[in-house]
C-alpha cells in the first residue's frame, strides 16, 4: 500500500474524517455536559467547545481533540483512520459560525439569557450531530442551493 503525504491528499480534496468525526461528537458531549449541568456552570463546557471549535480553526494545536485522534488513537489503533474527499471550506465556515455560536451562548448563560442561549447551542449541535452521523452539512446543502441559483457563497 502506498502511503501519500497528507498535504498532497488535502490538495486533491482528501481529509481524514475520523479525525472531524471525533472532534464533532466530543463537542457534542460538552454541549450536552453543559445543558445537563444547568446555568451558570453549563456555560464552562459550551465556552471550551466553542473556543475549540473557533480558535482550533485558525490555529491547529489548539483543536485538543484532532491533535489526540492524530498522535493517539490513530497510532494507537484506537481509531482507524478513513480519509474521503470532501469540501472543507463550507465545513471550515460551518465551524467558525458553530463556535463563535456556542462562545455567544456561553456569554449568555453568564448574563442570565440561558434560554436563548440552549436553543442557539443546541441548534447548532443538532446541525452537528447530523455532519457526523450521516456526513449532512447543513451549510454545504445551503451553499450548495445558493450555488444553483447563481450565488457564490464560497
Amino acid at each position: 500500500m502506498v502511503e501519500f503525504p497528507s498535504k498532497l491528499l488535502e490538495h486533491m480534496g482528501i481529509y481524514d474524517v475520523t479525525a472531524r468525526k471525533a472532534h464533532q461528537w466530543t463537542m457534542v458531549a460538552l454541549v450536552a455536559l453543559g445543558f445537563v449541568l444547568g446555568e451558570p456552570r453549563g456555560a464552562w463546557p459550551l465556552l471550551f467547545a466553542g473556543a475549540i471549535m473557533l480558535v482550533g480553526r485558525f490555529w491547529w494545536p489548539a483543536d485538543l481533540i484532532r491533535q489526540f485522534v492524530w498522535r493517539v488513537a490513530e497510532p494507537a489503533g484506537w481509531l482507524r483512520r478513513v480519509e474521503r474527499q470532501e469540501d472543507h471550506a463550507t465545513r471550515r465556515i460551518a465551524r467558525v459560525l458553530g463556535g463563535a455560536i456556542w462562545l455567544f451562548s456561553a456569554a449568555l448563560i453568564f448574563t442570565g439569557f440561558g434560554t436563548v442561549a440552549w436553543i442557539l447551542s443546541i441548534a447548532i449541535a443538532i446541525m452537528v450531530v447530523l455532519d457526523a452521523s450521516v456526513d449532512f452539512c447543513a451549510l454545504c446543502f445551503v451553499a450548495a442551493r445558493l450555488d444553483r441559483l447563481g450565488l457564490k457563497v464560497t
